[in-house]
């Protein structure tokens, strides 16, 4: 029921667009922090209504019996039996929808705030997001996972003039690069961190080595996968440990895009893959090496 400009995703925005007249004479670094999409999700009008509960369609991994996966008891899945419901699943997804619409729009009012001010063609603006949200996939709610769910996320980045309109990267790539990539396209030398810029991917370019990105969860914890790493074609994760119970995981996503055929863990046929989770589990560690 609350006004359209007073969600939190309005103030922000609006908050966002006060800094931008504020700082318009010289250079500045804003961070629009948009809390939204997340529960609870609670959309207001028009949002609420504008994708019918009953237009939404339910995961295809929904009914996932998860029995080589070790995510089978994760985020409450076996206590939480309605978000495997296909039914009810779709006004969760309703909702959601409606809550990235909002979020949507106030970007776009964001960048046309830039445009009023002036300030488009010399402004680097990025868009990401920290995580997603399982919303019914594999009968989940929430992240904390490395299904594609909740660990792909969108990154978008404009540079009029200097980063050309239009342009896709396929490869997989990590927020720790964002920082490098800052920094490379606004001139500014380079600082220690634990990413590398994204120009060798936007611009054109001869892949030299397979690109791969890693990330973490629950370092010390034993009960769930810790490291992952993710090609454009495989996914890999395992804990951390060699005494750990939790099953090793290898996705074909090219043949398994929704992750419900765990190549290893207690696939009959897990050796004929080993070779391929090695190489993999050569990556990741060249990665943390490097990190």
């Amino acid at each position: 029921d609350l006004d359209g400009e007073h969600t939190a995703t309005a103030f922000t925005a609006k908050e966002a667009m006060e800094a931008m007249e504020r700082l318009q004479e010289g250079p500045f670094a804003i961070t629009c922090s948009f809390h939204h999409p997340h529960a609870p999700i609670l959309p207001n009008e028009p949002y609420a209504s504008m994708y019918p509960a009953e237009e939404m369609e339910a995961p295809a991994s929904i009914g996932d019996p998860m029995d080589n996966s070790p995510y089978v008891k994760a985020n409450g899945r076996l206590n939480h039996p309605e978000y495997a419901d296909a039914e009810k699943i779709k006004y969760m997804i309703s909702n959601y929808y409606g809550l990235v619409r909002e979020v949507d729009d106030w970007v776009g009012a964001l960048l046309g705030k830039l445009d009023e001010l002036d300030l488009a063609e010399n402004t680097l603006v990025v868009f990401m997001s920290d995580h997603g949200e399982m919303l019914g996939a594999h009968g989940m709610r929430e992240k904390n996972i490395f299904y594609e769910e909740s660990l792909r996320v969108p990154l978008m980045i404009r540079f009029p003039g200097r980063i050309a309109a239009g342009v896709e990267v396929d490869e997989p790539v990590s927020l720790l690069d964002v920082y490098a990539t800052v920094l490379d396209y606004l001139g500014v030398a380079a600082c220690p961190c634990d990413g590398k810029t994204l120009r060798r991917f936007i611009e054109p370019h001869e892949k030299a080595e397979e690109p791969f990105a890693c990330a973490e969860w629950h370092w010390r914890k034993d009960t769930e996968p810790n490291v992952m790493v993710r090609t454009n074609r495989w996914k890999l994760f395992i804990p951390n440990t060699p005494t750990s119970p939790v099953l090793d995981a290898i996705y074909d996503l090219d043949n398994d895009p929704h992750e419900v055929n765990n190549l290893l863990g207690m696939n009959p046929d897990a050796p004929r893959h080993a070779k391929q989770a090695e190489h993999l589990k050569d990556l990741m560690l060249s990665w943390l090496e490097d990190v």
